[in-house]
């Protein structure tokens, strides 16, 4: 548990400071040391206090883009049963995997696009059903594996939101669907998937973590600190594949 202790702190402090990263860093370290189930309804336990943090920075949910929000996240519902039933067929190993092969490219992706500069291109036209298929893949990554941020990302990411909407708009996003997950999971596999033993100490670090973020957002480089970020998550999503692999 010492490991997940660390990616909480770690996690919840990237999130804080670029808008998602938590559960990618996090979701290996507790599907290692957890059954699915139990490593599931921890990550969306953390994730709704995380998210609200965030979002009450300011007495209030400023920035959120609710536009383009609402129709992402009613796609999602349908995904969120969805996932439930991967996480039910799928062994640990295989979520293992998928974790680390999602956590991979969506490091990736944001890598090769912050080296090439934001900016740098034009940002083409995307239809509404990209963001509803988005919506509906984000809900089965949460029930299934809790890392619902890749799809929602791209798809702000696309719609070039500034930095401060993106953030607030991720954390009303996740607040969504860890909230609605969580009684997906609650109503699919009964009250037993969490333990207080577990959420309380690392209850505790996401806090010590989110407070750190925040700071950095304020202060920080955050291109910079962004890369770093990234970088880590790369890295911790290919020890997740490793281990599903039989590797480690």
């Amino acid at each position: 548990m010492i490991i997940a202790a660390a990616a909480a702190l770690i996690g919840a402090s990237v999130q804080s400071a670029t808008g998602f990263g938590f559960a990618l860093i996090l979701a290996p370290a507790l599907f290692a040391v957890l059954d699915p189930v139990e490593a599931v309804a921890t990550l969306l336990l953390l994730g709704l206090a995380l998210n609200l943090l965030v979002l009450c920075e300011h007495g209030r949910p400023e920035h959120v883009e609710f536009g383009r929000l609402i129709p992402m996240l009613v796609a999602a519902v349908p995904g969120l049963g969805a996932g439930v039933v991967l996480l039910v067929l799928l062994s640990k190993e295989a979520l293992q995997v998928g974790v680390g092969v999602a956590v991979i490219l969506a490091g990736a992706w944001q890598l090769r696009r912050r080296s090439a500069g934001d900016g740098a291109h034009r940002r083409p036209a995307v239809p509404a059903a990209v963001g509803w298929a988005a919506g509906f893949a984000s809900g089965a990554l949460t029930t299934s594996i809790s890392v619902s941020g890749p799809p929602i990302v791209l798809w702000l990411e696309a719609k070039g939101i500034p930095p401060r909407e993106f953030r607030a708009s991720l954390a009303l996003s996740f607040f969504a669907l860890n909230l609605a997950g969580g009684l997906v999971l609650l109503a699919a596999e009964g009250s037993g998937g969490v333990e207080a033993g577990v959420v309380a100490p690392l209850l505790g670090l996401v806090l010590v973590g989110y407070a750190l973020g925040a700071f950095a957002f304020r202060r920080l480089d955050h291109e910079r600190f962004f890369a770093i970020a990234l970088t880590l998550v790369v890295g911790t999503g290919a020890a997740s594949l490793a281990a599903g692999l039989g590797i480690l």
